[in-house]
């Protein structure tokens, strides 16, 4: 029988009182890797910026989604081990969200994506506009480019703790292909 060591640190960051004259002791036992990633899931289930079609988004809502889930994860983070793969997974998540939310969208001057007004009345081409970000082809790639990173990571996390994902969620998932030889 192998016998576990923790470091004294590991076990003082669980302490959360001791008792000096009656010898006694608090403890916060650690929270299981899976319960905390089931709770992500749980969350992100209820996440339609994840999955919704496209043409229904509206770009503050889904900002303040994105904004939502980056606050989740860190929380998440929270109670993962530093180092862990889902710790990893769960980072490389937050960092696509900031990024969505911070970098530049790209810009396709030359797809035109007319409203059926300009077109109807013949003027010059704009954007659909839904607040401080314009709907355009480069917000929905951006979109896209969030949602495919959140379907890699989130497929690998299911696989790893075996878990069960909603219908909805999954449909971001990567698809296998079968090659035929």
């Amino acid at each position: 029988m192998a016998i576990v060591r923790r470091s004294f640190d590991a076990i003082r960051s669980r302490l959360t009182g001791i008792g000096f004259l009656s010898i006694s002791a608090s403890w916060n036992p650690p929270v299981a890797q899976r319960t905390v990633i089931l709770r992500l899931f749980n969350f992100l289930e209820n996440r339609r910026v994840l999955y919704v079609p496209m043409h229904f988004e509206v770009p503050d809502q889904v900002d303040q989604s994105v904004i939502q889930i980056r606050n989740e994860l860190t929380q998440i983070l929270n109670d993962l081990p530093e180092h862990s793969p889902a710790a990893r997974r769960v980072r490389h998540l937050r960092t696509a969200s900031r990024r969505f939310l911070e970098d530049a969208l790209p810009d396709y001057r030359n797809i035109a994506y007319r409203l059926r007004n300009d077109v109807d009345s013949g003027s010059s081409i704009r954007w659909h506009d839904h607040g401080y970000r314009p709907l355009t082809p480069g917000y929905f790639v951006a979109l896209g480019e969030l949602r495919a990173i959140f379907g890699l990571q989130l497929s690998a996390l299911a696989a790893e703790f075996e878990i069960d994902v909603e219908q909805d969620l999954t449909s971001i998932f990567p698809v296998a292909i079968e090659r035929h030889d």
